[in-house]
């Protein structure tokens, strides 16, 4: 005589494999969900590059340039801008030739900044150019040099190579082939070869003196 205690429930073996079903549709869902909240959701990288911020990867993986200091302009005529002698294209007391700005790594950066191989690119209206490094006693324009290296943190100086590294400040004179006069809008853009570059804005202000300050 059959005993049915000893056999498999036929009541237990359809509440098991529902419970499987009610299992694998909540997984499916959870699954579903995931990929369509991933599909929605806003790509923030191009949020954060056009609001200012920095990029994740950016932070992570590049050296960045600060400009702590401002930026300083020289009338253009021959002379000693911060030591340096200066000769200019065209000479004009009542426009400003010559521009000196101070740089340094921005606090998340870890490298060293290449300035060795950096180009500086002015622009104002349709024109362009870019400038380039040079070492001599003498600047002559359109070029651009190192006139002084510091360090931020007292009693520390800084090495003598051209590589901006830690805590340390590069003060650049860059000096195009054109002048420029009160009100007029220029930009100075400065090109690293292994950094992100730092591109600035200026206006000249409306009073040119001896050294005058940008603000």
């Amino acid at each position: 005589m059959w005993n049915m205690h000893n056999g498999p429930s036929p009541r237990n073996e359809p509440a098991l494999t529902g419970l499987e079903i009610v299992i694998l549709l909540v997984i499916l869902v959870l699954a579903v969900g995931y990929i369509g909240y991933g599909e929605l959701s806003p790509d923030t990288s191009d949020t954060q590059k056009s609001g200012g911020m920095l990029h994740k990867e950016i932070v992570a993986t590049s050296n960045l340039l600060s400009n702590p200091g401002g930026l300083y302009g020289f009338p253009a005529v021959d002379g000693i801008i911060d030591g340096t002698p200066v000769r200019f294209r065209t000479q004009d007391p009542r426009a400003l030739g010559a521009y000196e700005i101070t740089v340094q790594p921005f606090m998340m950066t870890t490298g060293a900044i290449d300035m060795g191989h950096a180009s500086v690119i002015w622009a104002t209206g349709n024109h362009s150019e870019t400038l380039s490094l040079v070492h001599t006693p003498e600047l002559i324009c359109p070029n651009w040099t190192i006139t002084r290296k510091a360090n931020f943190i007292p009693l520390q100086g800084a090495d003598q190579d051209i590589l901006l590294e830690g805590s340390e400040q590069f003060s650049l004179l860059i000096c195009p082939s054109k002048n420029t006069v009160p009100y007029q809008k220029f930009s100075i853009t400065i090109a690293p070869a292994n950094s992100e570059i730092l591109p600035l804005s200026f206006t000249v202000p409306a009073g040119i003196t001896r050294v005058t300050k940008f603000t």
